[in-house]
């Protein structure tokens, strides 16, 4: 916990530093970059150190900027989260445009907390990002911190996938971990001999199919391609409900992007998985009410036999 004397050095720092905002150059971002700073320096004037440190992350990170970062990181000091702070000034020193100065403090800001918290190295390879527990998202290579115990780092890797893995950490120290390792594959099963058993001399039959039987074949197999796309669908929204919820947490254009994706794959899923089966079903019905002509019986004679072929 800073003491009284740092906490006062803290809230002029941070006055100082909100008092002027970053500068921006345009682009689509901007202006929501500069309504995150500017509401987390309003938020900052109410003490509500927590809610400031969050929208100045979002500030920083939508607009890469280190000084936002820098910023959000002595307002996570204020919110007494250290862990959180030690994440913003790691952020910020590897962010363009930190002046001499803001450089300085945050290497002995972020020397100090490492005393006090554990440091994860996460390495992997280029696009993959990693989360501890409601941290903010940084990419590998890249360090997160956490208090000593048991903590959840959270994967998404640039393929689509995406891993949780629960870490022990201690203060004080740094451990590396590997986000792209991959499961040891198991063992090869013995394989099994197959042997081919003997059967009897089967005679063709000859089976004549009707129309109606080949439309219900049709019918089925549509309702299980449609049954196949609802539930694809069903598992595709919940991918897009947890993008949507990233979205929310860390306001990037890279998480908009990749939540709008997912809804609109779960919206193209659903309605074509809901027409091939109600397409499917009606013709398992249309053809299970239909009545089917009988086939012509007719009497063929066969060398020394006289015998009759068809149904009544």
């Amino acid at each position: 916990m800073p003491s009284i004397p740092r906490r006062v050095g803290l809230v002029v720092a941070l006055a100082c530093i909100a008092a002027s905002a970053p500068a921006w150059a345009d682009d689509d971002a901007t202006a929501e970059a500069r309504r995150l700073y500017g509401e987390a320096k309003s938020l900052m004037g109410e003490k509500k150190y927590r809610e400031a440190a969050l929208a100045f992350e979002a500030a920083g990170r939508l607009k890469a900027n280190a000084v936002a970062l820098y910023t959000a990181a002595q307002a996570w000091e204020l919110a007494q989260e250290p862990a959180r702070a030690a994440d913003a000034y790691a952020l910020a020193l590897t962010t363009p445009k930190l002046n001499d100065s803001q450089r300085q403090k945050c290497e002995e800001r972020l020397a100090e907390l490492r005393k006090e918290l554990g440091t994860i190295s996460a390495n992997g390879d280029e696009g993959t990002r990693v989360r501890l527990d409601d941290h903010m998202e940084v990419a590998v290579p890249g360090k997160v911190h956490a208090s000593a115990g048991e903590h959840t780092l959270h994967i998404a890797r640039a393929d689509g996938t995406s891993d949780a893995r629960k870490l022990s950490v201690e203060a004080g120290k740094n451990q590396d971990v590997d986000v792209d390792e991959k499961a040891e594959p198991q063992p090869n099963a013995p394989k099994v001999k197959k042997v081919q058993l003997s059967e009897p001399r089967k005679v063709p039959v000859e089976e004549r199919r009707s129309p109606s039987s080949a439309w219900k074949t049709v019918g089925f197999i549509s309702i299980g391609a449609g049954v196949a796309g609802l539930a694809g669908g069903a598992l595709l929204g919940l991918s897009a409900k947890d993008a949507e919820d990233t979205y929310k947490a860390d306001p990037t254009r890279k998480t908009y992007d990749h939540a709008k994706g997912l809804e609109t794959r779960t919206n193209v899923m659903l309605i074509a998985g809901g027409v091939l089966t109600v397409a499917g079903a009606s013709l398992v019905i249309w053809q299970s009410t239909k009545k089917e002509r009988p086939a012509a019986a007719r009497v063929e004679l066969g060398p020394g036999t006289l015998y009759a072929k068809g149904s009544f």
